[in-house]
């Protein structure tokens, strides 16, 4: 199986696999990046996991003793990392850096995975949104740091967004559509009438396009968003997804490192 697309590269290197976007790769010399596939699994409670870190690092030169984490609770908390920590982040799901040297990682079952670099001012950020972090615009909120904490100017910001559930497997009920309703009025044209499950109407929601959306009023440019238009949940074979391992589902993993 090769995931690589317009936007995407698939890297195999033995058991080591991970995608890379062709655009970040543009800046290789200043940014290292990866979205992990399977077999290397990386959530907590995986025993194997800090080997597999070991194993992801070795292939991106990167040091996996600086990795900076967190539990991710589906929070809209983006932390400003200033200098290395050994701190266990609990209610934070994304991160911004302008330090080199210093990975920042996600982790990932069907949650969208957002990068964010600014190549002017060489900053970066890691964003862990899940259908919760998208309804309080998490991205947004990482971007608005960015410019808060340096200066960025949107209009120089790569966004790139990585495998996640996609519209054709994310079905939801009245009552997520009612959550985004309240947030953003209108979202028709983020959803498509599914079928009736005992007694229920079912809908299908484009997480992703919303994303692009609100980005692009705060100010990052369209021709600057790379969608990896990979969905997790058709591609069980490589990726974690919690919709169709459920509790079996382990945790991809995402990182990014100023060099």
């Amino acid at each position: 199986m090769d995931l690589s697309n317009e936007n995407i590269i698939h890297v195999k290197k033995g058991d080591v696999e991970y995608l890379q976007f062709k655009e970040l790769l543009k800046y290789s010399d200043r940014v290292q990046h990866a979205y992990s596939l399977k077999p290397l699994q990386f959530s907590d409670e995986n025993d194997q996991a800090p080997a597999n870190y070991e194993k992801i690092c070795e292939a991106l030169n990167i040091d996996s003793n600086k990795i900076i984490k967190s539990a991710q609770k589906h929070t809209d908390v983006v932390k400003d990392i200033e200098e290395y920590t050994d701190e266990k982040f609990e209610f934070v799901d994304g991160f911004i850096t302008n330090k080199k040297n210093i990975p920042l990682v996600t982790k990932y079952a069907d949650c969208t995975p957002i990068i964010l670099y600014d190549k002017i001012k060489n900053v970066i950020g890691n964003v862990h949104s899940g259908w919760r972090g998208t309804l309080q615009r998490i991205s947004a909120k990482a971007v608005k740091l960015m410019i808060e904490k340096y200066n960025c100017n949107p209009a120089d910001i790569i966004v790139c967004i990585g495998p996640c559930i996609k519209q054709c497997h994310f079905q939801v009920e009245e009552d997520f559509i009612e959550n985004f309703k309240q947030e953003f009025g209108n979202v028709e044209k983020y959803y498509k009438t599914g079928e009736i499950i005992e007694g229920k109407q079912k809908y299908y929601f484009d997480t992703t396009s919303l994303i692009i959306d609100y980005l692009t009023e705060i100010g990052i440019n369209r021709e600057n968003i790379f969608d990896s238009n990979i969905c997790s949940v058709c591609n069980v074979a490589k990726m974690s997804s919690y919709r169709a391992e459920k509790e079996k589902a382990d945790r991809n993993m995402n990182i990014v490192m100023l060099k």
